[in-house]
Formats: C-alpha cells, sequence, structure tokens
C-alpha cells in the first residue's frame, strides 16, 4: 500500500487508521471497515463509501478501485 500511496498521492487523499485508537476505530466502525486490514474508498465531497475491500489485497487489485475512484471523480 505505501508504493502506491506515494504514487497516487497526489490525487488521492490517504488516511491510515490505527485501531488501538479509539477515535480511530469508531471512524472505522462508521465507515464499516471495522476489521483489519480493510480499505474503505470514500466518494469525494462526501461521507459515502464506494467501496471497501477486506483483507490482504494484491496491488493490482487496490490499483484497480484507486484508478475506478479518480475515474469517476473526472480525474
Amino acid at each position: 500500500m505505501h508504493g502506491l500511496r506515494a504514487e497516487y498521492q497526489d490525487r488521492v487523499n490517504f488516511v491510515i487508521l490505527d485501531y488501538d485508537i479509539g477515535d480511530d476505530l469508531a471512524l472505522a466502525r462508521d465507515l464499516g471497515v471495522a476489521r483489519h486490514p480493510a480499505y474503505g474508498l470514500v466518494a469525494p465531497d462526501s461521507d459515502e463509501v464506494t467501496a471497501r475491500l477486506f483483507g490482504p489485497q494484491a496491488e493490482d487489485a487496490l490499483r484497480g478501485a484507486l484508478d475506478g475512484l479518480i475515474a469517476d471523480r473526472g480525474g
């Protein structure tokens, strides 16, 4: 994920949650991603989670999800 973060950070905001921190865990639960590892893609300018991925993900799956998010917002 860290390699993808460096590659996409100019187009996607990444938020890393630490489930040992109460507020982070609460946000993860609100987003419906309270298992680890989990990824939630949130639509720009909204609270809508457009996709959820659970468990270890192959780089190409994460890249596809990020590319889809960018395409959906016209970027």
